[in-house]
């Protein structure tokens, strides 16, 4: 196998260089070529011991897009692989999935996008086919090896300055720790396969103002809205502050939402005689936040407050996209009838090191309840988390990152959507290299 590895490792990096050499003999302007690769390990401390554990690999991508040909049409390809360091006590798909036999995968390797993309002036744009994707109710994960990928179609129009409308259809996704594509599945996948996800959405900006508006549907399972507004008032001494607010919505959408298809976060299933029959969620949650920037110092703090259970899941095996400030990493902080409050700081430290840069967040969640029946339970839970980043200024691309969360909960009786005490360590070392 550490044949293999180095083989790999051999493979992308002369087929980086042979590219490079072709684009400094050829006219490439408007082709873009990237190496991204990242060292990544996870150390995770649950409050049972047997959860323990921990994982390091390789990731590595070797990104190509090329410029619209006749400005109209294009195309993109993208080649991932992850290769293992390490991995010990239980075994879960944190970095590399998890065999048959029990044992973290040794590595894989895929393409994980390769798009077609379209222009028209600069009024639409549309790619169909292996693509990243980011929006406010769904987005590829950049926190892993590598990132998750969706197979379909997207589509933008911008008809007046400021004003963007979107949408997306997908019909497969693959996950950050897999080689594959798949069709999205519920937790109950004996009910058959979510058909595709798809979102419709626009943006407006005027200056200070903003406002985003998205809906997201996942087919006969869920669906979930987005509005956010913001308005960002300018200071004196170069200082700003941003006022945000939203509001967002999930609920059931179809015969695919049955007693624990969403098993991670709803408590449908500790009722009697409930199994395999149809539920349902209708969980709204509304936030306020202020960010305030003055020079190198950034204070941040918001309010959240919940009307039942907002899912942050799309479907099995996805970890969400959490549009609420408050929102955590290790938990969702999402949870029926739950205020949930935060406040940061972060500072860019140029002045004394530069390329260093931190942040402090702390959020704090009471009066969570059970998603079925308050009675069943309640509890409080909070996190804790530093980031510290520091980018080389010596070698162009080369950075390091550590975050440290501290998640804690206090509960009684059962409650899903609030985990068991955690701690995590995660580092990482990124070097991008562009060729051209």
């Amino acid at each position: 196998m550490k044949q293999k590895k180095i083989s790999l490792l051999v493979q992308v990096l002369v087929g980086s260089t042979l590219l490079s050499g072709i684009a400094t003999a050829a006219d490439l302007e408007g082709h873009s070529l990237e190496m991204k690769v990242r060292g990544i390990y996870f150390d995770r401390d649950y409050e049972t011991d047997t959860n323990d554990r921990s994982q390091s690999a390789l990731g590595l991508q070797l990104n190509y897009e090329s410029p619209y040909f006749g400005d109209v049409i294009g195309f993109g390809l993208s080649g991932y692989s992850v290769i293992k360091f390490d991995a010990s006590g239980r075994m879960t798909s944190d970095v590399l999935k998890v065999n048959s036999d029990g044992d973290a995968q040794d590595g894989f390797g895929k393409i994980g996008q390769a798009f077609i993309k379209f222009k028209y002036q600069d009024l639409a744009k549309a790619k169909l086919g292996r693509q990243l994707h980011k929006s406010m109710l769904l987005s590829s994960s950049g926190s892993r090896a590598i990132p998750n990928t969706f197979s379909g179609g997207t589509g933008e129009i911008r008809p007046l300055k400021g004003l963007s409308i979107y949408g997306a259809m997908y019909d497969e996704w693959s996950p950050r720790a897999d080689a594959h594509f798949y069709k999205f599945k519920t937790d109950k996948s004996d009910e058959g396969d979510i058909d595709y996800i798809g979102i419709l959405g626009a943006s407006y900006e005027n200056g200070p103002f903003s406002v985003d508006l998205e809906y997201l549907n996942a087919k006969n399972f869920l669906s979930k809205t987005g509005l956010v507004a913001a308005y960002t008032f300018a200071l004196p001494n170069k200082s700003s502050l941003k006022l945000t607010g939203g509001i967002h919505t999930s609920s059931d959408d179809g015969k695919l939402f049955v007693t624990a298809s969403e098993s991670a976060e709803l408590d449908d299933e500790d009722v009697p005689g409930s199994a395999n029959k149809k539920s349902d969620n209708d969980g709204q949650g509304i936030y306020i936040a202020a960010d305030w920037k003055m020079g190198n110092l950034a204070l941040g703090a918001a309010v959240s407050k919940f009307d039942g259970a907002w899912i942050e899941d799309n479907f099995a095996g996805d970890h969400g996209t959490n549009p609420f400030p408050t929102g955590g990493v290790l938990a969702d902080f999402s949870n029926r009838d739950e205020l949930v409050w935060m406040a940061s700081v972060g500072y860019d430290w140029k002045d004394f090191v530069k390329g260093l840069k931190t942040s402090v967040s702390y959020k704090k969640g009471t009066g969570a309840k059970n998603s079925h029946v308050r009675s069943r339970g309640e509890a409080d839970e909070s996190e804790l988390a530093v980031d510290v980043r520091y980018q080389i200024p010596v070698v162009k691309g080369l950075g390091v990152r550590y975050t440290y969360l501290d998640y804690r909960s206090d509960k009684t009786g059962r409650l899903d959507g609030v985990k068991e005490d955690e701690i995590d360590h995660r580092f990482y070392i990124d070097y991008t290299y562009r060729f051209f």
